[in-house]
């Protein structure tokens, strides 16, 4: 007990500096406790006399270590580890019947041929956003009419009002539409088809748009890439109500020279669901005639206009088709060919390619660029338009595709990878 307090005291000297009345104690301090033997240092620790003294040569120090307290409860080293493996090996079995059951699914519902038509609906109901929509729209989805048309995107017809303005009328509806021959998918559309009809005007005309809602829900139609004023623009809550399921709504603009080019119309109203269901169409302006604009456009003996997009179900369209239902762009040796491309998918961007060719894009946004550019590959993201125009050189007879170059777009659902579907067109040469 006595060297103990000893040691305390040393420490505490070297902490508060060397005091005159000490010096003379210490060497007897130093010899009395290398006179009592062995210094017992726990290891780990620091007491600075001691390693003077051993820095003097006087005295030994033993090092021993403190023994930790033994556990209270020595069965959980075993407990614990086992708990985890039982419990890692309830997830696996939990992982494994969920994958087991998903395969005999599948495995049944391919199986069946009865009920083809019905299974490619229900697939394309199952992939729906609904969190937005009625309660009854399952039960308005499965009671849809099919599709009276097989192809989109026709020039749509118009009217002369008495003040000179082209009244086009568009209904909103929702069908049943064949993506791929066979398989039905519930779509909205514009006048029953994917895309809608396409609006075609020049530069300088009135426009009046009468729509007609016949969905389940509200919607609004929106002028995309067109200057218009605001309450014309079709964003509800600004400059408008949403539409609802009867009424109708009439749209009143003038198109100007600065909306010469490729634009479109989409739903402006539970957009993720309607857009990707098809709610959409393309708005063409053409210059005036005689115009400094006509003088410099491009003069193609080809006009094709191609939507990129989604289908309810998993399927990756254009035109509102997969392939191998894609429809064909017909050209002839020498032609020249322009191709309008918009971005319709609400989420993906899609890297378009052309075998065997090489195109100018000449606009982009349906404005004329200063400075064209070449490409064989051109990414088009949701809501944008390019103008492509190409030459066809080769041989009669020749077929090329023009598709997604994100390989998993080009697999309708079911499809291996042995098997082609999604974003491909042909490009055929007339013979």
């Amino acid at each position: 007990m006595a060297s103990s307090e000893e040691g305390k005291t040393a420490l505490e000297e070297q902490e508060q500096g060397p005091q005159p009345q000490a010096t003379a104690a210490a060497p007897a301090r130093d010899e009395q406790a290398s006179a009592q033997g062995p210094i017992i240092l726990e290891a780990g620790s620091y007491r600075p006399e001691i390693y003077r003294q051993l820095a003097a040569g006087r005295g030994s120090v033993v090092f021993v270590r403190r023994r930790q307290p033994g556990s209270a409860y020595p069965w959980r080293r075993i407990i614990a580890p086992l708990a985890v493996l039982v419990a890692a090996l309830l997830v696996m079995v939990a992982v494994l019947s969920f994958g087991l059951g998903s395969t005999l699914a599948s495995g049944g519902g391919a199986t069946s041929s009865a009920s083809s038509d019905q299974s490619a609906t229900m697939s394309g109901m199952s992939n729906m956003n609904t969190g937005s929509q009625d309660a009854d729209a399952t039960a308005t989805v499965a009671a849809l009419p099919r599709a009276t048309q097989s192809q989109g995107n026709q020039l749509a017809t118009y009217v002369r009002d008495p003040d000179g303005a082209k009244h086009f009328t568009l209904t909103a509806e929702q069908v049943l539409w064949e993506v791929v021959k066979g398989t039905w998918v519930p779509a909205y559309t514009i006048n029953g088809t994917v895309p809608g009809p396409m609006i075609r005007v020049a530069a300088g005309d009135h426009v009046r748009i009468t729509v007609i809602n016949h969905f389940h829900e509200a919607t609004s139609i929106h002028w995309h890439g067109l200057e218009v004023p605001s309450q014309q623009d079709g964003v509800p809550g600004l400059g408008q109500q949403p539409i609802q399921p009867g009424q109708r709504y009439v749209y009143d603009f003038t198109v100007h020279d600065q909306d010469v080019g490729t634009h479109w119309y989409h739903s402006h109203y539970n957009d993720l669901n309607e857009v990707a269901g098809g709610c959409y169409g393309a708005f063409i302006v053409d210059p005036r005639p005689g115009s400094p604009q006509a003088r410099v456009e491009v003069h193609a003996d080809v006009d094709y206009t191609a939507f990129i997009g989604t289908l309810p179900g998993g399927y990756y369209v254009i035109n509102g088709k997969s392939f191998p239902d894609t429809q064909p762009l017909h050209v002839r040796h020498g032609q020249t060919v322009r191709l309008r491309l918009i971005g319709a998918d609400t989420l993906g961007i899609h890297p378009m390619h052309l075998h065997g060719h090489i195109f100018t894009v000449v606009a982009q946004d349906g404005h004329p660029l200063s400075q064209p550019y070449q490409r064989d590959t051109l990414q088009v993201a949701p809501g944008e338009t390019y103008d492509l125009v190409f030459t066809a050189w080769a041989a009669p007879g020749s077929s090329y595709p023009f598709h997604c170059h994100i390989l998993s777009h080009l697999m309708n659902p079911g499809q291996n990878e042995s098997e082609m579907g999604g974003l491909v067109m042909l490009v055929i040469y007339d013979r």
